[in-house]
Order: C-alpha cells, then structure tokens, then sequence
C-alpha cells in the first residue's frame, strides 16, 4: 500500500509540474532563437554581465504582439527619457503593458524598422505590430525580445524574466531547474542536443544565469537558475558541477518541465538582508500548514499563495509589522491536490526596497 501511494504521489506531482507557455511566440515557428544570444548568457565584451532578453533571427519581416495589451512607447529614444531603456540600445521599439496572473508585464520588441501600430493603440495577442530590422546596437537584423514583472524601469532589480520560458515554438517544450550553490557561469551540459535545428556553434543554452547583473531574474513560479527552452520532445541527460548534479528529464510537446526530482518541496530555510522564510510544516499537508518568517526590522509585508500557473489562491498578509518571528496559517479544502507557491514581499522601512521570496509546497487530498 506505501509503495503504491509512493507511485500515486510523484504521479501526481510529476503532472501538475509540466504546464503550457503563457504567451504566443512573436515570430513564425519557422524562425530560429539566436544560440548565441540568450537569457543571462554572459556579455562577451563584460562577462559579469548577462544578456537580458533573446535574440530571434527574423530579418526584415513581421513582428506580432505575444499578448493583449496597451502600446506605451513606440519610436526611438537617445536619451532614455521616455521608453524605459538603454539610450540607444534598443534602437527602434516598442513596449506593450500587459498583465500575467494579476500582476502587469512589459514587453519589449526592439531593433524594428517600421512600427506598426501608433502609442496608446490597444493590441491583441497575434496581432501585427512591427517590421524588424537592424537598428540600434544591433550586431544584424534580428528581433531582440524582453519580458519584465511588475516594472518598465531600466534599472529595477532583477525585473527581467525568461522569455524561454514564456514563449516557445508550437510543439517543443522547455526544462528549467535549481543547480544548489552553482556560481555565476556554471556550465550545463544537456545531452543530446535538445534543439529542432543544427546544434548551436556556442553552449549558451548550457550556463546558469549570470546573477552578477542586477537586472536579471529567476522567474516567480519556477525560481530556476537555468533553463532551455524551444527543447524537442524527448529524454535528456543533464549535468554539472562534474557529475555531482546529474538529472535525466522527458518533454513533451509543449510543456515546461523541472528537470530536479518530483519532490514538488523546498525545504529549508531562504535568507536575504537579515529578513527569512521558512518552508511550511507539515510539508505536503492537508487540511492546514503553517507557514513562517522572520523580520530583522518593522517591514510591510504580503504573502500571497499561487498555483503553478500564478493565478493568486489567497492573501494570507497584508499589513505593516514588527521586529519578530511570526507564523500563519494557511487551511484548504477545495483546492486540488498539487504543487502551490507562496511568496512574500517585505518593504523595508530603513531602505524602501522590496524583498521577495518563494518557495513550494504541496497539497494532498
């Protein structure tokens, strides 16, 4: 009976780990992701320095917008006033406002020839928007694409996300995954090539995120550090740290997959500038867990609980607090069995600044 509630169990969580892309693709299937130019892959010119969207080969040829949404810049801007970007660096763009799970996202199209809708037009997913072409610091005619949570500001803390992991081409799939205590820059090897074209003359794919640059980002939901994306269906082989992480993964079609064991749990303890979150207890739990932080100074704190897919299940805190330990209790019924995510957002009083942490439990019914 233990065995076979054993089998049920990573089942269970096996399927609710595996979900669809949020957004559409804003190229053709047919068009390739730049290898060389990927998520967080280091700068070649500032190693310390990650690349903050992806790069896309399409040449002079349509753009389509990933999602609804509002334009809120369009056009060219030297002096970084308006559009929320590099000066220059972008060349000509366009930044759409949209929303994922409650909160707002921006959406950058960069280096176009042609603008195709004007500022303030209302867009829907699929709609065309743009020509690309090779404007700005542009190294060839490419489409470079950027997603950022809750902020267009250039300079926010790690605001950026992985479009890897948001879009995809129609039937592939994307793995993600924590490698513990990996340094900036660890290689990944990925066996065997997981990509629908001919291998990739660089291993970008294979680095961990370069955290060094402030402005890059581990996604709220999968809190990876890193990922693949557009991955044919199949079985890989995933190592690093000269064996000591070793993981083999299946994809399917359309599906973005954790290559680490199906625990569907984090445990321990998460620390940052004196402030902590501690994983919930009992852990996978039914009917009710409990769920405790630390504060080393009076902050204003929420912690909210998601599903995987970030829809927002419950507000559990939402006001200022003092120094202390506290903990709440957070009891469910009607959910489904699965993997949920609660985080929480601590406002400074001595800094303004906003701290984030996540982790993962798991319900069972």
């Amino acid at each position: 009976m233990k065995y076979i509630f054993t089998l049920l169990l990573i089942f269970i969580i096996s399927s609710v780990q595996a979900q669809q892309f949020r957004l559409l693709r804003p190229v053709p299937d047919t068009i390739q992701t730049n290898g060389s130019y990927l998520y967080a892959e280091p700068n070649i010119n500032n190693p310390a320095y990650g690349h903050r969207g992806i790069d896309i080969l399409v040449r002079y040829d349509t753009v389509y917008s990933a999602s609804d949404g509002l334009v809120e810049f369009v056009g060219y801007n030297p002096d970084d006033t308006i559009g929320g970007y590099e000066p220059g660096g972008g060349g000509n763009y366009i930044r759409i406002k949209s929303m994922w799970a409650g909160k707002n996202i921006f959406l950058y199209y960069m280096h176009l020839t042609r603008p195709l809708v004007n500022l303030n037009n209302n867009v829907s997913a699929g709609q065309p928007i743009a020509i690309s072409g090779n404007t700005g610091n542009s190294t060839g005619p490419h489409l470079h694409f950027e997603i950022r949570m809750n902020t267009s500001d250039f300079g926010a803390y790690r605001s950026r996300r992985n479009p890897e992991l948001w879009v995809g081409i129609m039937g592939m799939g994307a793995i993600y995954g924590h490698i513990p205590n990996a340094p900036n820059s660890t290689r990944v090897d990925i066996d065997p090539d997981p990509k629908p074209r001919p291998p990739y003359t660089t291993f970008g794919w294979a680095l961990t995120y370069n955290f060094n640059d402030i402005y890059i980002g581990s996604d709220d939901v999968y809190l990876e550090n890193y990922a693949i994306g557009d991955v044919k269906p199949g079985t890989y082989t995933i190592t690093a740290l000269n064996g000591a992480y070793h993981r083999v993964v299946t994809v399917n079609a359309d599906q973005v997959v954790n290559a680490d064991p199906p625990s569907g749990v984090d445990e321990g303890l998460l620390t940052i500038e004196g402030f902590s979150l501690e994983q919930n207890y009992p852990n996978p739990f039914n009917p009710y867990t409990t769920i405790s932080y630390n504060l080393s100074e009076n902050a204003f704190v929420v912690l909210k609980v998601y599903d995987v897919l970030g829809k927002e299940i419950a507000t559990l805190v939402n006001e200022e607090k003092a120094v202390g330990k506290y903990e709440v209790i957070f009891k469910t019924s009607e959910l489904p069995t699965g993997v949920y995510v609660y985080s929480i957002d601590i406002q400074s009083f001595e800094d303004s600044k906003v701290y984030r942490m996540n982790k993962k439990m798991l319900y069972l019914k």
